[in-house]
């Protein structure tokens, strides 16, 4: 899977919707994805590697929580 290398912003909007609970992020894609406001191709991207991004933002940051309080898109 090639990653692009604006994949940090998308992931964070993701994150964000993901962590509020609001939304069942496969039965209610389409709530989702507004949510998040990305594109349903990058939503689909980031469900499908989701392992993979959160791989990379723990070598960079050292755990996903800590990349939420750090980056800031």
């Amino acid at each position: 899977m090639a990653v692009d290398s604006d994949w940090k912003p998308n992931f964070y909007k993701y994150e964000k919707v993901r962590r509020s609970g609001r939304y069942n992020m496969i039965m209610e894609a389409q709530l989702a994805i507004k949510a998040c406001d990305i594109s349903s191709r990058e939503y689909r991207d980031i469900l499908l590697g989701y392992n993979q991004y959160k791989s990379y933002i723990e070598a960079q940051y050292g755990s996903v929580d800590k990349f939420m309080r750090e980056y800031k898109p």
